[in-house]
Formats: structure tokens, C-alpha cells, sequence
């Protein structure tokens, strides 16, 4: 490990929240348990830090120490007749396909964009389009090695210690830090997919078309939703399934595991992608991105594209690579996703509820994203049999209350109706609320593995202190003896709705008088729109904020938040 430290600006990828942090770069595992024996000397909490692509505080570790694992990015082994790698967790995705794809194989589940890291999607157990069909990342792990504060280096299975694997993976590093991850990969007969667009004129229609893929067997299925269409427009969109190809059925498949054929376009409609996002600024704002989705919408639906064709893995999964830097549109004050997971018998009507609570509030959503999943045997897990909404949000200075309050509302509805979130993407969600939605059992074993693992808590940073530590006083843990072993539901038990889920918001809804905890609200709790950040100083010219009654100007103190 470097023995240089040094004092950094860390920054949500949501650009909502930020940190002051100690960032020590580790190069080995034993490099990772020396970075524990230095944070028991000072009494400091240890939080990785991949390349920092959650768009709400997983790796930040405000006052703290932050491990960058970049340096630890090499591929250990690859069994091409196996289809196994072994790499360590630095390594971005995009690294590793780029490697493996020449070999016909392709990472079995990959997030939006390729510059996420294997350690980060371990952590974080990510999903992709193709839950439904494959699964989270998790179920693709085959072993990993996991650095505990206690200093030991363990190599974890499924057979040798079930109940550390399917908690540490989606468990955001609060039992360890992984150190290297063993994958199987999935082998593929050619370098691209078969492609089905679709054009869809409500949320009817969108479920409808899910559904059919779904039963098809696609693997990969994708809805994107104009969030401003309204009434009989309400939830209308386009459709993405996608399937691997069959063997022979590609005649070019083979040529395309080049992986420079899999390069992401220079221009998008005739403009370099560079540019793209400057040019979309002026339309940063409500009538704006009405105007955009209205056209994208119109566009998809007049396109010969809506003819099956052939499209190369990384042009069909990393969308969000397409234009670099497009969340800048977001500047000064960042974004922040919601990303909801509800059960399928009640998503089509909880669905219609979320997009009429943001219409009411007039605060839409400018990308949302919808997708199909299926449940899994991991702790913290996000997924059920049902279907997720990812919303973006921009962050508005004069607006953060209302904000808050909308995904208070928001909030209400999934725990309603049995549905959860996504900690990768949260910024927001209150301690209850998480609670609410995973239950106690699941919580109660998670902390009783806390204590044998990370007795002097250790691990973990803002996320961690703000869902996790204020619920460690409330729920009992649940320490199991040698031997035994935990499997959580596949979903929470669906209570009855308290309210029809259909029913509309008014427009005029006071949404500042739903900040204070009401009734039956979830008591506030430490979030992103309420803590004071700064800028990082390699921001502050292309931020611009010279609002003096701006929070986000304010400095945030060395030691906030101790472990």
C-alpha cells in the first residue's frame, strides 16, 4: 500500500452529495487489512471506493478513510474453457469485456454504463436489462476474497460459508472488502444481438409488451417512459428486447468479437457526442426536457429502426456511455434516482400513482427507466418478481423541499405495496422506509454477521451511517450458531394497499407541507438534499454557484460523521 495519504474532495456520480475523505490507495489484500490496522489506531470508519458511479453516497466516507482500489485492477486467471475469470476488483467492466469477449464470452450481467468496477458491482449486487431472465451480478459470482476487519483474508463460497456470501454481496463493503472476485461468464456465439424496438402508446401497452418478451424468453427487455405524457398518453414510451444469437444465425457474429467493433458511435444525429450534452443545456429545465422527451418519442415512433435488426453488446447495453458527460445537463446542484421495485401483481396501477405524483408536483422525471425482475437468495437484495421505475431527478435549489417531500410520497406508495428500493442509486430513502420494505429478520441476521465480522464497526461510510446505524439501535441482531443458515424470502409478503394506488394527485398538492413527518410519514432522517456540501474544487468554474443563500455553498467539516 502507499504510504502516502492524502486529503481529497470525493464526489457523489449523482453530483448531489460530496465528501472530504483520507484516501489511501491499496495494492494488495494485505495492503487492505493494514489500511484496518490503521483506522483502529485512529477511530475511523474504512469505505471503498471504486470509480465512484453511485449516484447517491455508497462510497463516500465523509472525515473517514476511503480505500481507492483502482491500483487493483488485474485479471488473476481466465479458464477459457470454463468460462471463469478471476480478476481483482479495480477492473472495470469494460476492461474485462474487452478481454474475454475475443475468447466468445461476455460478462453475464453488466450495469448502464461500462466504467463500473467488479468490486462495485459485487458490492452492490447491480442488475441489468436481463434480470428477469439471468439474474443480479451475484448470481455469477462463483467465489470472491474478502478482507475482514479482524485482518483475516478470506476466500468465500457459496458451499463454504452461504451466509457471508449472499450477505457481503450486495451488502455495500459493511462486512468487508473484496480483494478479488471469481465470475462465470456467459459464452456467446457471436458479437451482437437481436434486436426488437418498439414503440408503446400508454403504460397498458408497456406492460403488455413486457409481458410478451418476458414469456418469449428474450433476455434482455428495456422500457424507457416519457414521464410528462398524461392522460391517455400516461406512461407511453418505447421497448428494447434483445436476445443472444443463435449459433449460424449471425454470418458477421464472429467478425464483431473484435472489440473494436463494439465501439460506441463518434456522432449522434450528425453531432460529435463530446458537444452533445452542452447543446442540451438550454433545454436543462422542465419546458425543456418536455420538448426533448415529446421528441424522442415522436422520433422512435416514425423510425424504420422499429424493424428487428442486429445490434453489438456494448452499442445495446452501455447507453449511458453514449454521451460523455450528459449528466452535466444536472449542473450546479447535481441529480438524484429513484429507483423503485414493485411487485408485478400491483406494478401497472403503483406505477400510474408514482408517474401522476410527479406530474402533480409538477416536478417530472427527465429519464426514466423501466425494466423486469425476479427475485434472488441475497440479503439486502433489491429484486423481486415484479418490475423496477428509475427516475432522475435534477436538484433544484429553490426546490428541495419539494423534492423531498415527492419522494416522501413516493416512498409511502412502494412500502404500500410490498415493493423496495436500490441503495446503488439512493440518495433519499429514510431509515424507516428501508426498514420497512426489507423487515426485521433479514436486518436482524445482517447485524448479528456485523458483529462477528466488524465487531468495532469498522466498515462503512455515509450510507452506511445514515440507513444502516440508526437502525443497528432499533432491531435486534441475530447471531446464528456454527452450522446454521439463513435464506431470506424471495419478497416481502404484499399487504393491502392503504389507499387506492390509482387515485390522482391534485396539481395544486401543497408539497412543502409534507417535509415535517406527518402522521404517517417516516421520521426525516440525514440526506443529500439536507447536508451542507461544497463543490470540488476541480468544479467550482463549471458549477458557477454564486447563490449566497445556496446550502451547497457551505463547507463541509473535517470528521462529520464518524464511524
Amino acid at each position: 500500500m502507499s504510504t502516502e495519504e492524502s486529503l481529497e474532495p470525493r464526489e457523489s456520480w449523482g453530483m448531489n452529495t460530496r465528501a472530504l475523505t483520507t484516501v489511501v490507495r491499496p495494492e494488495s489484500a494485505e495492503d487492505v487489512a493494514a489500511a484496518f490496522g490503521l483506522a483502529k489506531e485512529r477511530r475511523a470508519s474504512v469505505c471503498a471506493w471504486g470509480q465512484g458511479r453511485s449516484y447517491g453516497d455508497a462510497a463516500l466516507n465523509d472525515g473517514q478513510i476511503t480505500l481507492d482500489m483502482r491500483s487493483m485492477r488485474s485479471i488473476e486467471d481466465f479458464d477459457a474453457e470454463s468460462g471463469t475469470v478471476t480478476v481483482q476488483p479495480g477492473l472495470t467492466l469494460g476492461e474485462l469485456w474487452q478481454h474475454v469477449l475475443p475468447r466468445g464470452y461476455w460478462p453475464p450481467v453488466v450495469s448502464g454504463t461500462m466504467t463500473t468496477t467488479i468490486g462495485g458491482c459485487t458490492a452492490a449486487n447491480v442488475h441489468g436489462k436481463n434480470n428477469v431472465a439471468h439474474g443480479p451480478f451475484g448470481e455469477h459470482v462463483v467465489a470472491f476474497t474478502l478482507v475482514t476487519p479482524d485482518g483475516q483474508i478470506r476466500r468465500v463460497t457459496r458451499e463454504s460459508e452461504p451466509n457471508l456470501f449472499h450477505a457481503a454481496i450486495g451488502g455495500f463493503g459493511a462486512l468487508g472488502v473484496f480483494t478479488s472476485i471469481t465470475l462465470r461468464l456467459k459464452k456467446v456465439h457471436g458479437g451482437r444481438l437481436e434486436v426488437q424496438p418498439e414503440t408503446l402508446r400508454d403504460l397498458d401497452a408497456m406492460f403488455l409488451a413486457f409481458e410478451r418478451y418476458t414469456d418469449a424468453g428474450w433476455d434482455y427487455v428495456v422500457g424507457w417512459i416519457d414521464a410528462f405524457g398524461r392522460g391517455p398518453a400516461l406512461g407511453r414510451g418505447n421497448l428494447h428486447a434483445a436476445r443472444y444469437t443463435k449459433p449460424g444465425q449471425d454470418p458477421d457474429g464472429r467478425t464483431w468479437l473484435d472489440p473494436s467493433k463494439q465501439a460506441l458511435p463518434d456522432t449522434i444525429f450528425g453531432v460529435p457526442k463530446r458537444w452533445l450534452w452542452r447543446l442540451l443545456r438550454p433545454l436543462a429545465n422542465r419546458p425543456g426536457m418536455r420538448l426533448v422527451n415529446a421528441l424522442r418519442y415522436a422520433w422512435a415512433s416514425r423510425q424504420a429502426s422499429q424493424e428487428r435488426h442486429l445490434q453489438g453488446h456494448a452499442p445495446f447495453n452501455f447507453l449511458l456511455d453514449y454521451v460523455p458527460g450528459w449528466k452535466k445537463i444536472y449542473l450546479p446542484h447535481g441529480l438524484v434516482q429513484i429507483q423503485i421495485f414493485i411487485p408485478r401483481d400491483v406494478a401497472r396501477r403503483v406505477f400510474r400513482r408514482v408517474l401522476e405524483i410527479q406530474q402533480g408536483a409538477r416536478y417530472e422525471s427527465w429519464l426514466v427507466v423501466m425494466k423486469r425482475h425476479r427475485p434472488d437468495a441475497f440479503w439486502l437484495s433489491h429484486a423481486l418478481d415484479g418490475y423496477s421505475l428509475a427516475m432522475d431527478f435534477p436538484v433544484r435549489s429553490k426546490r428541495r423541499a419539494e423534492l423531498l417531500a415527492m419522494s416522501r410520497q413516493i416512498e409511502r406508495v412502494v412500502v404500500e405495496a410490498g415493493g423496495r428500493f436500490y441503495l446503488a442509486k439512493d440518495s433519499l430513502i429514510s431509515p424507516d422506509t428501508f426498514r420497512a420494505t426489507l423487515g426485521d429478520p433479514i436486518l436482524g441476521h445482517f447485524f448479528g454477521l456485523k458483529e462477528r465480522y466488524d465487531p468495532d464497526g469498522l466498515l462503512g461510510g455515509n450510507l452506511y451511517r445514515r440507513i444502516f446505524k440508526p437502525l443497528a439501535r432499533e432491531v435486534e441482531p441475530i447471531v446464528l450458531e456454527p452450522g446454521q443458515v439463513f435464506e431470506v424470502r424471495s419478497a416481502p409478503e404484499l399487504p393491502e394497499p392503504a389507499e387506492p394506488l390509482s387515485s390522482p394527485v391534485p396539481d395544486e398538492e401543497p408539497m412543502a407541507e409534507l417535509v415535517g413527518p406527518g402522521a404517517d410519514a417516516p421520521p426525516r432522517s440525514p440526506h443529500a438534499l439536507d447536508e451542507p456540501v461544497t463543490p470540488s474544487p476541480e468544479r467550482s468554474d463549471e458549477i458557477g454557484n454564486t447563490d449566497p443563500d445556496d446550502p451547497t455553498r457551505a463547507t463541509p467539516q473535517e470528521g462529520q460523521g464518524g464511524g
